[in-house]
């Protein structure tokens, strides 16, 4: 879409989320079709923002009700009060924690400022970029899985 959810769960989850979820599901439908042996789902997201918190719980719970038996693997990044850019992070946080409660077999929660830091203290990154928080971030999950 050309719409975020402006760091909103609300947007996210009941705005534009429904406008989209149907399309994503969709599409997942036709990339599960073709698996011979799904096994579950990787559902990677944030819990501070409006799409991460609100649009990812809408996803695991249709997740839930489309694929009840498949296992539903979390990856999520837990907001931090320190280097936090948006007011309703907490909040967005607490209503997504729900969700993921209810609907997620397996979840890994990361830090946000972790990241930070290990990119700081450990990598020598002064300002760490996306890139780099999301190559750590597979690095933690080729780990596990």
């Amino acid at each position: 879409g050309k719409e975020d959810a402006a760091n909103t769960y609300a947007r996210g989850h009941y705005t534009i989320g429904k406008e989209v979820v149907d399309l994503v599901l969709d599409r997942t439908r036709k990339l599960a079709d073709n698996c011979t042996g799904l096994q579950g789902f990787m559902i990677f997201h944030s819990f501070g923002g409006g799409t991460g918190s609100g649009f990812g719980s809408l996803l695991l719970n249709r997740l839930s009700i489309d694929y009840g038996k498949k296992t539903k693997v979390e990856f999520a990044v837990f907001p931090a009060a320190q280097i936090s850019t948006v007011v309703v992070e907490p909040y967005n946080a607490v209503l997504c924690a729900h969700g993921m409660l209810e609907h997620s077999d397996v979840a890994f929660l990361v830090d946000n400022e972790a990241l930070y830091d290990i990119c700081r203290r450990n990598l020598d990154i002064e300002r760490p970029t996306y890139t780099n928080l999301n190559r750590l971030l597979a690095q933690c999950v080729s780990s596990i899985t």
